[in-house]
């Protein structure tokens, strides 16, 4: 039986390992899943939530009682608690944004021939991404897909596999394009830092995207949509396609920026690009400088 491991458990697994056993003394650290049976009334009660507002385990915002029962929410975007303020008006004193972070990721040589790559699940758009890469036509670029159902564990997989078979059979048989299933985070660290571009077109509203942030650290042209949180992840760092809800034309439009990105990638202003990319993402998105903040926020509320 493979249990879940996803974002969510990657960063609350770092998360606990970071802290000191002090720092979490007094606390309930609930993991965006709200229910009665999580609270803990001798402790403080905090929901790290993870989720968008249209998602199942958060219907229970829509009890104002439970509600009144968490002491603090942390979200890990500011477009996140934007739509939770605006969709349940949860006073902003118990609200607080505190960003997702990784373990550092430092640059490598990239081999000369361009990789893309696709390190998300299925329904996130590697539909686009399939379509995208054989309109590009080219043979000078390999794709590889790193998607599977089996990441949110046995029961998760048994129960959606089905529905994406299919495209994971297409990209198996789709010249230059290597399809590996799943594998673990560590394996995905690494291919990142042999790949050039960051492939994305993401149809899913993130509230934060960890897959951008490793890809960002590890130093590819970044190439995704600007949905949900992904701009405030990407920032100015790569290009963002204008989401559309129509699928060929997203396509069309996802196709011309990889196009871009590959033509581009070798230039020393892309090089010199990326290089402040990684600064950047190291240093504001990396676990040595935010559990500084969890710390801060954790000891500010026991006093």
């Amino acid at each position: 039986m493979i249990q879940s491991k996803g974002g969510t458990e990657l960063l609350h697994e770092n998360l606990v390992h970071k802290l000191g056993k002090n720092d979490l003394q007094g606390i309930n650290l609930i993991i965006s899943h709200l229910s009665q049976e999580l609270l803990k009334s001798d402790q403080i009660n905090i929901l790290w939530n993870h989720h968008n507002t249209d998602q199942p385990p958060i219907q229970a915002y829509q009890n104002k009682e439970l509600l009144k029962k968490i002491q603090y929410f942390v979200y890990v975007s500011n477009w996140q608690y934007e739509k939770y303020r605006y969709h349940f008006n949860i006073s902003e004193n118990r609200s607080l944004v505190i960003k997702n972070a990784i373990q550092p990721i430092e640059l490598k040589e990239k081999p000369n021939k361009i990789r893309l790559i696709y390190t998300s699940t299925p329904w996130r758009g590697l539909d686009v991404l399939l379509d995208a890469f054989t309109l590009l036509g080219r043979d000078d670029v390999e794709l590889d897909v790193y998607s599977s159902t089996i990441i949110y564990g046995t029961w998760f997989h048994e129960q959606n596999e089905k529905d994406f078979k299919a495209l994971f059979q297409r990209a198996e048989s789709m010249k230059n394009v290597n399809y590996h299933g799943y594998v673990s985070n560590e394996e995905i660290r690494d291919a990142l830092s042999r790949s050039h571009v960051f492939a994305y077109p993401c149809t899913w509203e993130e509230t934060s995207c960890l897959t951008a942030i490793e890809a960002g650290m590890a130093g590819l042209n970044l190439v995704t949509t600007n949905l949900g949180a992904l701009y405030e992840t990407i920032n100015s760092w790569g290009r963002l396609v204008g989401y559309d809800s129509n699928k060929v034309n997203l396509t069309r439009k996802f196709a011309f920026a990889l196009n871009r990105a590959i033509d581009e990638y070798w230039t020393k202003e892309t090089q010199e690009r990326l290089q402040e990319q990684h600064i950047y993402y190291k240093k504001f998105y990396s676990w040595d400088s935010r559990i500084s903040e969890w710390r801060n926020f954790l000891s500010q509320i026991k006093r």
